[in-house]
């Protein structure tokens, strides 16, 4: 089976990109249950420190060639995504 899943996911980086989608998934998934017991300070600070994994890991991505851009695409959105999480929670309290 990840074989089959390591030949379906090559064109966009491979294993890389593949095993970035679920750590995005997970840490969605985390943040969205964790969420209502994060004080409005933490709710700012991870949306700081997604923006910046995000453009780190997206920059090292793309500095690798056009294979890696699917996978600097998805960290973009997967900051993309924290920010308007926690941003949608701090404008509710």
């Amino acid at each position: 089976m990840l074989e089959s899943l390591n030949t379906l996911v090559a064109p966009y980086g491979g294993m890389l990109f593949l095993w970035l989608t679920v750590l995005a998934i997970a840490s969605l998934a985390a943040l969205r249950h964790f969420q209502p017991r994060m004080s409005t300070a933490q709710l700012r600070r991870l949306m700081r420190i997604a923006g910046l994994m995000a453009l780190v890991i997206s920059w090292f991505a793309m500095q690798q060639g056009e294979r890696y851009l699917a996978t600097a695409l998805l960290v973009l959105l997967w900051g993309i995504l924290v920010g308007i999480s926690c941003a949608r929670a701090i404008r509710q309290r």
